[in-house]
């Protein structure tokens, strides 16, 4: 029987019986707290220089703190590694992202391994923390930036080629999330770290709704037009299966202007996702494709 990562994430829910997880952050004691483990050859190619494996992996958990509105406060890590300086080079792309952001560490372990493994436990805190529930009908479906840079970036680099900044260094919408909850009534809010259809599926399941967007209003990252646009890809396609892009894809019954910000569809009765009408099926990372 097919199943996902999405079913075991049910299956582990049914067990503990927990009414905090489900959504990007756990809400404790008005703190918002996200969890992520990061592997090499999963989330990171082996090659990639353990500098850039660090900031991103780290960019990666914050993005959960983005996704419900919140500033990021401390932090917990833990890794493993093959040598003290592996261990180093991954240390300084995560310290140099935290002091972008302002995170402080607060503790944590390192151990021997062969592949590099990172772990972080965050802790936040969000005015008024945003979660996936509350989309409806009537509401516009809206994300920050622009996709597809990510997935370029990791087939140039697989290719021998240079990278895309996109890839090697994501900065997530920390500040843009909190501006957006307090300037606009934000229904509902996920970071699209598995491709921009496969979260979009999530918030629709969640809230029983239709998500449909506009293939013409994607907007794509230059570099991934480019690459598309040399191997005759359509960049839309691509684009919106792109994962780690670490944007913020939220739904609002109001007209949003922001400049960092593109309205791309609407929210509708029904259950599902559609792009110009059609029925679309998400092509994005799936940890697991197949759990007995």
């Amino acid at each position: 029987m097919k199943r996902t990562e999405d079913f075991l994430i049910e299956y582990i829910d049914n067990l503990f019986s927990s009414a905090l997880i489900g959504d990007d952050c756990a809400l404790i004691d008005n703190r918002i707290i996200t969890k992520d483990i990061f592997i090499m050859g999963t989330h990171f190619p082996e090659k990639l220089p353990f500098y850039y494996a660090g900031w991103r992996s780290f960019a990666g958990a914050l993005s959960d703190i983005a996704a419900m509105g919140g500033k990021p406060e401390y932090f917990f890590m833990g890794i493993a590694g093959e040598s003290g300086e592996v261990i180093k080079e991954l240390v300084k792309g995560i310290s140099e992202l935290a002091h972008i952001y302002g995170v402080e560490l607060a503790g944590g372990d390192t151990v021997f391994s062969r592949l590099a493994v990172l772990s972080f436990t965050i802790v936040g805190k969000a005015e008024k923390p945003i979660m996936r529930r509350g989309a409806g009908p009537g509401d516009y479906v809206y994300i920050t930036g622009e996709l597809g840079g990510s997935r370029a970036g990791l087939e140039l680099f697989l290719s021998g080629e240079r990278a895309t900044e996109k890839f090697i260094k994501p900065l997530p919408r920390i500040k843009e999330g909190i501006e957006l909850v307090k300037k606009y009534n934000i229904t509902s809010m996920i970071d699209i770290s598995d491709g921009l259809l496969r979260d979009a599926e999530r918030i629709s399941k969640i809230n029983g709704v239709s998500i449909n967007l506009s293939g013409e209003r994607i907007p794509v990252n230059q570099d991934a037009m480019y690459y598309c646009k040399e191997r005759d890809l359509d960049p839309v396609k691509f684009s919106v299966n792109s994962g780690e892009e670490y944007e913020l894809l939220f739904t609002s019954p109001d007209d949003i202007k922001e400049d960092y910000v593109t309205r791309i569809g609407e929210v509708t009765g029904g259950i599902g996702i559609n792009l110009d009408g059609n029925p679309a099926s998400p092509e994005g990372f799936e940890h697991f494709r197949e759990v007995e």
